[in-house]
């Protein structure tokens, strides 16, 4: 079963490499054209990255092969991490892998949620992290003026709200596809969970808290309501 699906998933895995090549180098090229603050061209891959979620929901066959792409980028990551090779995916400062953690939330959704009917759900944490997350950070950091603090980390209210609000409709609609039937009541919880679970999180570890919490929040309302 496994050479079979590799039959069907092995030019989606070349283009999954290819879009993910893609999006750097095209945030690399902004970067070095444009000028742009680095937190803004981070968020730029951050999202093209993420978008990458429903392709793969929509496309691959087997959850093996479709991690195999996110799988690899970990180790990826952690070199350009370790040796500062692509400051374009870096996070700020060299405490926070975060961009280790994203592939691996991507990895590990795909293997945990996949076998057990969540594509979807998959599909909901990826687009809060990648959607809410970039628009909280983006637009929160030059729009807050409220600021709070919680488990050492601080926030602004108006960031906070940017990320409920993107994240919700970012998975109403991406979800839509794989449903086929919107699901407004598990994409706000989600947006809630991952939006509260960012927060908190500091170090790079949103990119941990918020997918996984996301995605298992969109999973257990969506098949309470169905």
């Amino acid at each position: 079963m496994i050479e079979q699906a590799w039959q069907t998933d092995r030019g989606l895995v070349v283009l999954s490499f290819a879009w993910i090549a893609f999006v750097i180098l095209v945030g690399e090229a902004i970067r070095r054209g444009f000028r742009l603050p680095p937190d803004v061209l981070r968020k730029i891959v951050h999202v093209g990255v993420a978008a990458w979620a429903l392709p793969t929901a929509l496309l691959f066959e087997s959850p093996w092969w479709a991690a195999l792409t996110p799988a690899v980028f970990i180790v990826l990551n952690a070199i350009s991490y370790r040796f500062r090779l692509m400051d374009v995916i870096e996070d700020e400062g060299r405490g926070s892998p975060g961009t280790i953690y994203f592939p691996f939330s991507f990895a590990l959704l795909i293997v945990a949620l996949w076998p057990v009917g969540g594509r979807a759900a998959m599909v909901a944490g990826l687009f809060a992290m990648g959607f809410g997350d970039a628009a909280a950070s983006v637009f929160g950091r030059r729009l807050g003026r409220h600021r709070y603090r919680i488990a050492g980390a601080q926030k602004s209210w108006e960031g906070t709200g940017i990320m409920f609000g993107v994240s919700a409709a970012a998975i109403l609609l991406g979800v839509y596809p794989l449903l086929g039937r919107w699901a407004p009541g598990a994409a706000l919880a989600a947006a809630a969970a991952g939006a509260a679970a960012e927060a908190p999180a500091g170090r790079g570890l949103d990119n941990l808290s918020v997918p996984l919490t996301a995605a298992l929040v969109f999973y257990a309302v969506e098949r309470g309501l169905g």
